[in-house]
């Protein structure tokens, strides 16, 4: 199992906790100790928010807003019952106030640094915004693109745009759950690489979340638009991950830390959202020491 070190990058972005993601499903969390480690590499990140809270982007803190509802998520059904359990759930409980302490300042920090940015995806910083679900996004290899674009299919302008459009946040008092022509090209669009990737499966995350039913021309989000949805996110998915080992298999290279990060969150994704997805692990081990209850990869 690789040990996490405390590690990030000139953009101010963790990477630690993304590279332990994978070595920590496999190994399924079998005994405390183990859960120990994934406690303390909380601990740590946390405490790098504590501390760059005021330097870090939107990704960022939304990361940690999902972190912080994967880990209330966790307390609430905790189940361990070992001689370690209740200390493990003091700890757990310390992280989730001092996230939620934490995230307050940040997005007053951010209001105020960036109020234009801030003023369009504020909804996505308030913690209620994300709803939990049960089980992990499956991936399907036989939707692994056998060839993807050499350039990025559109800017991140461009999908900064569709998502403001879906938020409703695209002018003052602006119709939420719009969907252009062109946003709906380019967020469907296949073969397309990296960062587009990763942002057209937040596309459908943000449109889910909103229960945009008019989500490519669907009628209802909770029948033909959330088949429609599920099936996209599974797509995306399936690629970021193929993606991811293939940057895996390269030593992850320092130029593609960031796109790793970005694609290890793509079961509730964020950029940043990596460490959430270790919290989200904890999240489904901690109410339960059966192993066939884990979320499988």
């Amino acid at each position: 199992m690789i040990f996490i070190k405390d590690c990030m990058d000139s953009q101010s972005r963790i990477c630690s906790a993304a590279l332990q993601k994978r070595s920590i499903l496999i190994e399924r969390f079998t005994n405390e100790p183990k859960l120990n480690d994934v406690i303390s590499t909380l601990d740590k990140a946390t405490f790098f928010f504590e501390s760059a809270y005021d330097r870090l982007n939107l990704d960022g803190v939304v990361g940690f807003r999902l972190l912080q509802a994967q880990l209330e998520d966790a307390a609430k059904r905790w189940s361990l019952s070992g001689p370690e359990a209740g200390s493990q759930l003091k700890k757990v409980d310390d992280l989730v106030r001092r996230l939620d302490f934490t995230s307050v300042k940040a997005i007053k920090a951010m209001k105020v640094n960036d109020p234009m940015y801030f003023n369009a995806f504020q909804q996505v910083l308030h913690i209620d915004f994300w709803t939990l679900k049960p089980g992990w996004t499956q991936t399907d290899t036989r939707l692994v693109y056998p060839e993807v674009r050499v350039s990025e299919c559109f800017e991140e302008d461009i999908s900064d745009r569709c998502l403001t459009q879906l938020l409703g946040t695209w002018e003052d008092n602006g119709t939420p759950c719009l969907e252009t022509e062109t946003c709906r090209r380019l967020m469907t669009a296949l073969n397309c690489p990296d960062y587009s990737l990763s942002h057209q499966l937040l596309y459908f995350i943000v449109a889910e979340y909103k229960r945009c039913s008019n989500i490519v021309g669907a009628q209802h989000m909770d029948s033909k638009a959330s088949l429609i949805v599920q099936g996209y996110k599974k797509i995306f998915c399936s690629n970021m991950m193929q993606r991811n080992l293939e940057i895996e298999n390269n030593d992850f290279p320092y130029s593609q830390r960031d796109l790793f990060l970005e694609n290890e969150g793509c079961s509730d994704h964020m950029t940043g959202v990596a460490v959430g997805a270790l919290g989200g692990y904890l999240r489904f081990y901690g109410p339960s020491q059966n192993i066939a209850e884990s979320p499988e990869i």
